[in-house]
């Protein structure tokens, strides 16, 4: 299933994007399904517990933006070195992402861990919600290093076309952590019931499993891409290509995270009912977002190898061949969701106010959600291409001044219609920022290679 490079940089685009979009496609799909056993299982406790990780999970991404940013730029230079057949950039490029993951994953788990209730109450989550996000925030934390040694592994194989086995590892972890689950979480046999924390402590042992598998992997050289020691000291010129790449990807993640933690308040104006219904549905429609994740994975990395080799007109090629896939993909699913939101809703929980709730953001969401995988794609391209301050200032605008002020002022706020006025803000946004994504993608100057520049040479 991994495309070799001469594929990537001369085959079908079609077939390609399928070879190495597929594997990213099946690995996301089932981290979804195990969310959704998680939401499934949480949802024998009570609607307390279902909204836990939905109202503790925006501010856990705050914390992990400026260590993501650094591995999306990994991605850029691994991909444009190896098109460009820059082998000696790739080794360098590997080594600094490990390096720039293990330093700021320590930082932030530390950090993390010691201020998330503080923050966790200042922000207002509900009490009868507070003790369970608190547990499961810290739990979190505490995996944090072994989540980066698993994305910095996934980020530089994936980049030089290796998709395949990411996918195996991480669909191996999820099964190891879904079997966990409910063991913990209700306290089956002879284990304890730790309801959201066994949750959380599932994830954690599946993670530290996996990292330890892929970093054996990385660093034997059987894969084709190789961790070495020497690469891992900290090397400048190297860093100062991924802040300039990665620097506009983390503001962005980081201020994206901020946003959803003050979407997060505003959410919780409307109490535990309306974070719940949050939970059930955004995890169902996470589905349909990761059926288009993988192509707009794939589009990253062909992207960035076809720049690094000089074939820029094939790079465009491939972005216009994508957001067809995506339009089509998005259009059929985001409608499915509008018309059975009702009946999604209440497999997950027998709450029946949480099912209405929740049937209203399926409606408003689905109409809109092939916007925000548009959104998701010129994010994909950018990260590729290196070309990511324009994404960032876009991303700024859709969270800040269109999401959450409308999701204010059409829900709590002056217009207050509550729940509901929050869902229509939130599809409003998707609208918005979807068509400033499209007019990017097709007459955008991302096509430009930045490993080109002198600046950028190794």
């Amino acid at each position: 299933m991994s495309a070799s490079k001469d594929e990537i940089l001369r085959g079908s685009i079609y077939r390609t994007l399928v070879k190495l979009g597929m594997p990213l496609a099946i690995s996301e799909m089932a981290q979804v399904l195990y969310d959704l056993a998680n939401v499934f299982w949480l949802g024998r406790i009570g609607k307390d517990a279902v909204a836990a990780p939905s109202s503790s999970w925006p501010l856990i991404s705050v914390f992990i933006a400026a260590m993501s940013g650094f591995l999306a730029s990994g991605t850029a230079l691994v991909s444009q070195y190896r098109g460009a057949s820059n082998e000696e950039g790739v080794k360098k490029s590997v080594g600094q992402v490990y390096f720039l993951g293990i330093f700021t994953s320590i930082i932030i788990g530390i950090f993390g861990f010691l201020t998330i209730e503080f923050i966790l109450r200042t922000i207002g989550i509900p009490s009868d919600v507070l003790p369970y996000a608190v547990s499961y925030s810290r739990i979190f934390f505490i995996s944090i290093l072994f989540i980066s040694l698993w994305e910095s592994f996934r980020a530089v194989v994936s980049a030089a076309g290796n998709t395949i086995l990411p996918m195996k590892l991480n669909i191996a972890g999820i099964m190891m952590n879904a079997l966990l689950d409910p063991f913990l979480i209700l306290g089956i046999g002879p284990f304890p019931r730790l309801e959201v924390s066994g949750a959380a402590l599932s994830t954690l042992f599946s993670r530290f499993t996996v990292s330890l598998i892929s970093l054996k992997l990385i660093t034997d050289g059987s894969i084709g891409v190789k961790l070495e020691r020497k690469y891992m000291r900290p090397d400048m010129k190297i860093i100062k290509l991924m802040l300039k790449i990665g620097g506009p990807l983390s503001v962005s993640w980081l201020m994206d995270g901020l946003g959803f933690t003050v979407l997060t308040a505003i959410i919780s104006t409307q109490g535990s009912i309306a974070l719940a219904a949050w939970g059930v549905g955004d995890r169902p429609m996470n589905l349909l977002h990761f059926a288009v994740i993988g192509f707009i994975g794939a589009t990253s990395i062909m992207v960035g190898q076809s720049l690094g080799a000089g074939l820029e007109e094939r790079a465009r090629e491939v972005v216009k061949k994508t957001m067809i896939l995506i339009a089509m993909i998005g259009t059929t699913g985001g409608l499915t969701f509008a018309f059975l939101g009702t009946h999604i809703a209440s497999f997950f929980i027998d709450d029946q106010d949480v099912v209405l709730a929740a049937s209203q953001f399926f409606l408003y969401m689905g109409l809109t959600i092939v916007f925000f995988e548009l959104i998701q794609l010129m994010g994909g391209v950018a990260q590729g291409s290196g070309h990511t301050r324009f994404m960032m200032v876009i991303s700024l605008i859709r969270i800040w001044l269109i999401r959450n002020l409308l999701s204010y002022v059409l829900g709590p706020g002056p217009v207050g219609l509550g729940i509901k006025g929050i869902w229509m803000g939130m599809s409003l946004s998707n609208l918005i920022s979807g068509t400033v994504a499209v007019l990017w993608l097709l007459k955008g100057n991302w096509w430009k290679p930045v490993i080109g520049k002198k600046e950028y040479v190794i």
